[in-house]
């Protein structure tokens, strides 16, 4: 496997691994990280955190990886892989 794709896949996988830990520790989820797929919806039937929540993951987000959340912008919240995919493409610019 290619080095640098190699790189990627570890450096997405600590970005994962961060999220996790911050929405464990912040919101005091009952959960040990690698209890959490990444495709687990945050709200809902997934991990069932409200309005709230949702704030506290902005703030986490912000403080974490200084990162803005793009007000309205609701599709970044849903699961684990798309607050990832948020952070790097914030971190990008």
């Amino acid at each position: 496997m290619n080095p640098q794709f190699q790189e990627k896949i570890q450096a997405r996988k600590e970005i994962l691994d961060a999220i996790k830990e911050e929405l464990i520790d912040r919101l005091q989820l009952e959960y040990e990280v690698e209890d959490i797929d990444d495709d687990t919806y945050l709200f809902g039937s997934g991990l069932a955190l409200d309005s709230i929540d949702a704030m506290e993951i902005v703030i986490a987000l912000q403080s974490r990886f200084d990162v803005e959340v793009p007000e309205g912008n609701t599709e970044s919240l849903r699961t684990v892989n798309t607050l990832a995919d948020l952070v790097q493409r914030e971190s990008a610019h």
